[in-house]
């Protein structure tokens, strides 16, 4: 059972006296029904699990959404189910087969007799018809694959181990090379992995890349049969198309996503509802460059200029040729995307803890060009990625004509440091940023 960030929010749910049904949502093979399932067993004298996916009778069951009447249908159907009043917790699961579920959550709230939590597929959650979402009768989290510091976990260090790379960080202290090799050796094979459960647990298990390799083929396909399902009509083929572009486009030197390579004739305003189709099912990130760096970034998001990264590097792997897999597993060179694979991995990072408005910055001259914007309360945060240990131009020009920022961080290759605004992390560390900027700004 790997240990996962949402076990600990779980538990503080469970504490709260008014808590609220919970709706978990996120990208398909994330670990949802794992957790659920680990906190249900710990917490709970009775769990009620229905999957309406492997058993769509009881969709039948809301004809109304009394709860007295539910309770009684669902026992009928299977008697072994025990409600204790305190002490129950109803698991819907593969909601997105049945949204309508979520207006009884309106109705459980105000019983209060028993815990309720509904998971699904962002996928079918975020695209699907809802009647009703119990709008102030729910609580929300969405998940995601393992993190670093997750990886980490699943690893075997501790807590304890982890601090001590946070207090390296926040005394901008330098790390002992011995264990900033050992850092980069384990975000290698965490960027080739990816943070996928069940694929981590299995390269855990073997440390074999070969099984892991033919495990995100398997999710690459699964990803798109998923496409095919829940998209509607003529946009089927258009998010099945941007699905597979995704790893060519990055493979230019710019990244940024290129329409003429989707057709003839193709436009932006023709593919703008497929690109959020993807990013509401958790499948891509989608990165908008601005106008110019001024706040609000919101207001200068240009929204025909944007790059497209997948949400898990795993997924990422398995549109790899076999030649460029084999470079990645023999050499471990991660430049064979130009600083794309790098990229995508920082800002994986950046997303999973809780990081929203990100940006990216290309100057009309091509002078500036910044990996990363980030907007922290009053200030923005430009951040550059260096494939490589080297200078950081578009930063120091960035600091140069704005003599307002605060801070400027640089991920590469390298240990801590810090020099004229700019703080340098190696790139195990990204996930560690944010709680930098919270004790520092």
């Amino acid at each position: 059972m790997l240990k996962r960030k949402i076990d600990d929010y779980l538990i503080k749910w469970k504490k709260n006296d008014n808590r609220l049904p919970l709706i978990i949502y996120g990208a398909r093979q994330i670990g949802k029904t794992t957790s659920i399932r680990e906190f249900a067993k710990k917490n709970y004298k009775s769990v009620i699990e229905i999957n309406f996916i492997s058993n769509p009778e009881c969709i039948s069951f809301f004809s109304s959404f009394n709860i007295d009447d539910i309770i009684n249908k669902i026992s009928f159907y299977n008697p072994a189910f025990k409600f204790i009043p305190g002490e129950t917790l109803i698991f819907f699961d593969e909601i997105q087969a049945f949204m309508d579920v979520t207006t009884s959550l309106k109705f459980f709230a105000l019983d209060k007799r028993f815990d309720v939590i509904c998971s699904g597929n962002a996928l079918g959650i975020n695209n699907l018809h809802i009647s009703s979402v119990s709008v102030g009768y729910k609580a929300e989290y969405v998940m995601h694959s393992l993190d670093f510091e997750e990886y980490l976990w699943a690893l075997g260090y501790t807590t304890t181990m982890i601090d001590l790379l946070k207090k390296h960080l926040f005394e901008l202290v330098p790390l002992d090379k011995g264990i900033l090799d050992v850092l980069f050796k384990h975000y290698d094979d965490y960027m080739t992995v990816g943070g996928m459960p069940k694929i981590v647990d299995n390269y855990i298990k073997t440390i074999l890349f070969d099984e892991v390799y033919l495990l995100q083929k398997e999710l690459r396909k699964d990803y798109l049969d998923d496409i095919k399902q829940y998209v509607d009509g003529l946009d089927k083929a258009k998010v099945a198309k941007i699905y597979e572009m995704v790893p060519l486009q990055l493979a230019k030197d710019n990244h940024k996503f290129q329409f003429s390579k989707m057709g003839h004739g193709a436009r932006f305003s023709s593919y703008f509802d497929c690109f959020n189709w993807l990013k509401d099912a958790g499948i891509i990130n989608i990165l908008y460059n601005l106008n110019k760096l001024e706040l609000p970034l919101k207001l200068e998001m240009q929204d025909n200029n944007f790059r497209v990264y997948f949400s898990d590097m795993g997924l990422f792997m398995a549109f790899l040729d076999k030649n460029s897999e084999n470079i990645l597993r023999t050499n471990r060179d991660f430049n064979i995307y130009k600083g794309a694979l790098y990229e995508s991995a920082i800002l994986e990072s950046l997303l999973k803890s809780g990081f929203e408005n990100i940006f990216f910055y290309r100057s009309l001259d091509s002078t500036i060009e910044l990996d990363f914007i980030l907007e922290y309360f009053n200030n923005f945060i430009p951040i550059e990625v260096k494939s490589k240990s080297g200078r950081t131009k578009s930063l120091n020009k960035v600091l140069e004509e704005n003599k307002e920022i605060k801070l400027a961080i640089k991920l590469a290759k390298t240990n801590i440091g810090y020099n004229d605004r700019i703080l340098t992390i190696p790139y195990p560390l990204a996930f560690l940023i944010k709680e930098y900027l919270n004790k520092t700004l």
